[in-house]
């Protein structure tokens, strides 16, 4: 999650917005692993031929914007993926509707509460967000990897055990759920924090555009630039900053005590170091410019970074 990680420098023709190619070989493609022949009045060649063309590679990135191929980096995966997580998101909204509960006979139910809908929402939303900004604004680096859905194991555990605490607690601790902390007005401002902190999330992928990556680089490219407008020019990490509260108004969200905490403790100490280890390289990279930007804006996490 990189806020100022460069792009690919190699020479190699730029793809359209659109997937096609603003020069070169007309047979290259976008990074999806997508293979097309060489059609195109320009350079018309006999149907033998096109019948035996070699199918051409997709467009050649730094080894450190791959895919994983943890999931296929197809555009049909991407599709699937796409129409799963918004099945997803839809579907845990109309679940929560208490006409449609009391119509399956769960009005004895405690666990399905509209703010478990809520952060089954936020939870699909955030992956698509992330891959739709990486299309929109970022696409050279498109891959099915920027959904996150292949995360780290440590990124789906501490929200698994964000969800084995509300349904504990949904079960032994039913009436944590009457207090003022579960109350409307309480989950309606942690709602807004939610919807802020991706907001200021995914602005932060917009402004930065390809100068954004979800890896921090050690070795500046030749396009490689230092973004200070937008959010930039409020916080220097602003995709942190969104990330951070967006987590812990997850678990605010469910009520979650401990897990709250926890949050809070484990994405202090890895955006504490993060950050740390990236404006080493920042540092390195634009000098004398990164060191006023430095002193004029604050970290967005003061209480980790200054």
């Amino acid at each position: 999650m990189s806020t100022n990680a460069a792009h690919d420098s190699n020479g190699s023709p730029l793809p359209s917005r659109n997937g096609g190619i603003t020069g070169g070989d007309p047979g290259v493609s976008a990074p999806f692993n997508v293979v097309r022949n060489r059609f195109g009045a320009a350079n018309a060649r006999p149907l033998d031929e096109i019948r035996n063309l070699t199918p051409e590679p997709a467009l050649a990135m730094p080894q450190s914007y791959q895919a994983k191929d943890s999931i296929p980096n197809t555009p049909l995966a991407a599709s699937l993926i796409s129409a799963a997580l918004g099945a997803v998101a839809g579907s845990a909204l109309l679940l929560a509707s208490f006409p449609l509960l009391r119509w399956l006979g769960a009005e004895s139910w405690t666990w399905p509460r509209p703010q478990l809908a809520v952060y089954i929402t936020a939870m699909a939303m955030f992956h698509l967000l992330e891959f739709w900004t990486t299309a929109g604004w970022n696409y050279r680096k498109l891959s099915v990897d920027a959904f996150l859905l292949n995360n780290t194991a440590g990124y789906h555990l501490a929200h698994l055990m964000g969800l084995t605490e509300y349904f504990i607690s949904s079960y032994f601790w039913a009436s944590k759920f009457e207090t003022v902390w579960a109350s409307w007005p309480v989950l309606t401002g942690v709602l807004a924090i939610l919807l802020l902190a991706q907001s200021f999330r995914s602005l932060a992928m917009v402004h930065a555009a390809d100068s954004f990556s979800h890896i921090v680089k050690a070795v500046k490219l030749d396009d490689h630039t230092l973004v200070t407008t937008g959010v930039y020019g409020y916080v220097r990490h602003p995709s942190y900053v969104g990330f951070f509260y967006w987590a812990v108004a997850t678990q605010l969200l469910l009520s979650n005590i401990v897990s709250t905490f926890a949050f809070i403790v484990i994405l202090g100490r890895f955006f504490s170091s993060r950050i740390t280890n990236e404006e080493k390289h920042l540092i390195r990279f634009f000098g004398n410019d990164y060191v006023e930007y430095k002193k004029r804006v604050g970290s967005g996490l003061p209480f980790l970074v200054k």
